[in-house]
């Protein structure tokens, strides 16, 4: 029997006694592994901001806050396998998209997601912020030229 990885979302909220938002169970636990390097997670058309995370039994659980400035991708792509998108960090218009990573699985991911700094088409990036898009199915690491 193949062993299951749960993972918990909650509110980083202490007067509501942290409550939980939204729950995982994987076969795989490098997917988790890749959205605990996240900082930021959309879902539903909300942008959530990960505070901490931790590892409580059985539970890998990721503390969020809701953003209400952040801008969502709406217009871009959405995708039906593993994959992750370089962006060009700019903090107030949009971030336009740089290259594109068709990946085989998470593990793969993480290799990217966990790098301070990539080499994209002879080009050196440092990374700002990483995400996970769930309304498309991506990864995107927000970077700027060094």
């Amino acid at each position: 029997m193949k062993k299951s990885y749960k993972l918990e979302y909650r509110l980083n909220d202490e007067r509501n006694h942290y409550p939980a938002i939204y729950h995982y169970s994987f076969s795989d636990p490098y997917e988790i592994f890749c959205r605990r390097l996240c900082d930021f997670f959309i879902k539903e058309k909300k942008v959530y901001k990960r505070t901490s995370s931790s590892l409580e039994d059985e539970y890998y659980v990721i503390y969020v806050e809701e953003e209400t400035d952040e801008y969502i991708f709406e217009q871009a792509e959405s995708y039906t396998h593993v994959s992750l998108e370089v962006r060009e960090y700019n903090e107030y218009s949009v971030s336009p998209l740089i290259f594109t990573y068709d990946l085989y699985s998470h593990e793969e991911a993480l290799s990217l997601i966990g790098n301070d700094y990539l080499w994209i088409e002879e080009e050196e990036y440092e990374k700002i912020s990483a995400e996970i898009d769930e309304d498309r199915s991506t990864y995107v690491l927000y970077m700027i030229r060094t």
